[in-house]
Order: C-alpha cells, then structure tokens, then sequence
C-alpha cells in the first residue's frame, strides 16, 4: 500500500519555496489521489513564515482555481496550519483545519519552539522565565497544546512534539523524565478528545532537524490504544519532500499494531478517507 496523498503542505504564499501550481503539478507525477495545501495561517506577529493578511484571499481563490484546473487528475484541498498560540482563521473558509504548536509562553513572554533563527530566545525564555527548568518549560507546551487543541478541535494536529527540536543530547530538558512522558500522554488524550486526527509528521527529518518523526515512535501505541486514528503528512516546504518516508513510517505503523491510515479523499470521495496499510 502507497501513501498517496499529503495535508500538510507549504507553498511561496508562506514559507515555503516554489509556488502552489508546481507544488500539486510534482503531486500529479508522483501519483496523489490527493494534495492539501496548508500555508501558515495569518497571525499578529512573527509574520516572516506566515501568509500576509493582505493575501490571504488571493491564496484561497488560488488554491480552489488549482483544483478546478487540475480536476481530472488530483483533488486539491485549500487548508491552512493555524498556530495554536498565535493563528487567526475563518474555518468555514477551509476544507480542513490542521492545527500545530510552534511556541511555548509564560507570563506574557514567549518563544518559538522550532526556528533556527530564534533558538537562542528558546533558551533564554527556559532560563528567565523557566528558572532553567527545561521540564517546565515543556510541561507548559503540551498544557497549551492540549488546551487549544479541546478549544478549536482541529481536523488533524501537526507535528506533535515539536518542542523536541533543540533537544538533541538533552540540551533543551530531560527526554528520560516521568514528568514529561506523563505529559505527553496526558496531551495525546486531549487531543483524542478533541477528536483530530494525529498527523505522523517527517518534515523534521526530510530537513535534518530531527533523527524520528513527529510524534515520536513511541508514543504511537498509547494514540492506537486510545482508538485514535493517524494520518500522514511531510510538512513540504519544497516539492521533492511532498511524500518524504511515507513507505518508512507505513511500514513503522503496521510494526506498531495499526491496520489502517488516513488520506485526504480523492474526487468524489469524502474529505478523509481510511486506507488499510496491507
């Protein structure tokens, strides 16, 4: 079985590098039932990575004219990534709302989690605001994570554990702690709640961010014992990554007990669709 279809996809309309047209023209060749275009929604600052306000109409009708020209050969989904602490969107005016967490705050300060450029306000945030408790520091991101994801209830939530980016060697907070695992599992039920689908996100690998997917492998079970249902995404910001690993983290769901996956639905299927992985 072949993952053919992505949600979760960058064009030039945000951070991403080539325009939505060449994005969904790679996804025809490489055989997609379906593609999701998902730019980082508007939001009132650290507007660099995000779609500008006054564009964002134009990036709607642009995303729906790509589908009615490519009609015959892939469906093509208008989406958004609304940032959990920071994004503006009017759902009703997308297809699906993929949520992520890319900042952690307290007290009015706050930082990107997963920005090269800003990794040291990361770091001094945990220091200032976190009294060097990186364990804190990530306490305070699933608490966020999980309370918007029971606040907006997102169709699928992006890249988990993002808060993982930095803390290669442990220089960011304790991978081994209790506390954390039982936060993190604390916040996979939350968005079970919520019901979202838990994207398996390679986009940290395909840019050499990170050695594992987001969510890490093992918190893949615990998602599969609480009923939850899991759907893939690369998080492209470049057409060459649109299906980065699919056959890998396929063959790592079926090695953790899951018999199926979600797509985005082809034409004349409905918006998610779930595919037997055998």
């Amino acid at each position: 079985m072949r993952i053919l279809s992505n949600p979760h996809t960058h064009t030039s309309f945000s951070d991403g590098k080539c325009a939505p047209e060449e994005v969904v023209r790679r996804a025809i060749e490489l055989g997609f039932r379906s593609i999701g275009i998902s730019d980082h929604s508007v939001q009132p600052f650290d507007t660099h990575f995000t779609i500008p306000a006054e564009r964002e109409t134009e990036y709607r009708r642009t995303i729906r004219a790509l589908n009615e020209t490519f009609r015959d050969s892939i469906r093509v989904y208008a989406s958004v990534e609304f940032d959990s602490f920071a994004g503006v969107a009017y759902r009703s005016e997308y297809d699906y709302l993929l949520m992520s967490a890319h900042y952690v705050e307290r007290d009015g300060a706050h930082a990107l989690v997963d920005s090269p450029p800003n990794r040291e306000k990361l770091f001094r945030l945990r220091d200032e605001a976190f009294s060097g408790d990186g364990i804190a520091l990530a306490l305070r991101f699933y608490e966020m994570l999980s309370e918007a994801a029971l606040r907006v209830r997102p169709d699928i939530m992006g890249h988990f554990d993002t808060v993982k980016r930095f803390n290669r060697e442990g220089l960011l907070y304790d991978e081994a702690s209790p506390k954390l695992r039982r936060a993190q599992l604390d916040a996979l039920e939350c968005v079970y709640e919520s019901g979202a689908l838990l994207e398996i996100n390679t986009g940290g690998l395909a840019r050499g961010y990170v050695d594992e997917p987001y969510p890490s492998r093992g918190l893949w079970r615990r998602w599969r014992e609480l009923g939850g249902r899991a759907i893939l995404g690369s998080d492209s910001h470049h057409p060459d990554t649109l299906n980065f690993g699919f056959d890998m983290m396929r063959d790592w769901l079926i090695e953790e007990g899951f018999s199926s996956v979600v797509e985005l639905g082809g034409q004349n299927e409905p918006l998610f669709v779930e595919r037997a992985l055998r």
